[in-house]
């Protein structure tokens, strides 16, 4: 018999239910979990060579989980924009020390131009936000009975040009759970649900007291925003 359950969506929980501190912050391995390939890719961009971002990168992410940050502070608003100045920091730094070990002044000329590696850093940053949005949805499909959102989502990401009967084939053959293309489609307004839901989620944890407005300031910016559409909570008209 095919499988047309479904998990009924949640609501999204209010945003002051959701965040009111960088959780990253309060938790350094679970940043270095999240966020780590960000900064990675942030610093290859940066410096001269692999080898230079290497260094700085282990040191930068031990320095995290051993001591966290003690000057973050939540007032600071977004914790992108926070994190990429004390990586740009901690690069500059690495540059200065090689300098004076050489007994020559400090070169900061491989820096590339600002817009440049900032591009970069807000590409993988979104990256990383997708990543661990995929992540969640995996999560809540491993935790719901009868829920195949990852499943249905991955597949027709992958295989968009395929028609629902195709697609509900795939699934059944990955999971081992016999989908009808019915339940396929079903499932896949549900994945859309709540992979929004989720990726709002996982925004909001990197604002400081997040406001609809900063919530949907930050989404824009990283290009987000069609992955939520009408999900996000009203904005305020000023």
């Amino acid at each position: 018999m095919a499988d047309s359950s479904i998990t009924p969506i949640e609501r999204p929980r209010e945003l002051k239910f959701i965040s009111t501190h960088w959780t990253t912050v309060s938790n350094p391995s679970r940043f270095v979990t999240r966020y780590g390939a960000a900064v990675r890719a942030y610093l290859r961009a940066l410096l001269p060579t692999r080898d230079d971002a290497d260094e700085v990168e282990q040191d930068f992410l031990l320095q995290v989980v051993e001591k966290g940050f003690p000057t973050a502070a939540p007032g600071r608003g977004h914790f992108r924009h926070y994190l990429i100045t004390i990586v740009k920091n901690a690069a500059i730094g690495h540059l200065r020390r090689q300098s004076k070990r050489a007994a020559t002044l400090p070169d900061l000329s491989h820096i590339p131009a600002e817009a440049t590696a900032d591009r970069e850093w807000q590409l993988s940053w979104r990256e990383c936000v997708l990543q661990n949005t995929w992540h969640a949805l995996r999560d809540h499909q491993k935790k719901s009975k009868g829920n195949r959102f990852h499943s249905v989502l991955k597949a027709f990401v992958e295989h968009e040009h395929e028609d629902s009967p195709t697609l509900a084939a795939r699934v059944s053959q990955s999971t081992g759970h016999t989908l009808s293309a019915q339940a396929f489609r079903q499932q896949l307004r549900g994945a859309r649900q709540r992979f929004g839901e989720l990726l709002i989620e996982e925004v909001s944890n990197t604002i400081a007291n997040v406001t609809p407005e900063l919530l949907g300031e930050e989404l824009r910016d990283l290009d987000l925003l069609k992955y939520v559409k009408d999900q996000l909570p009203p904005i305020r008209q000023k």
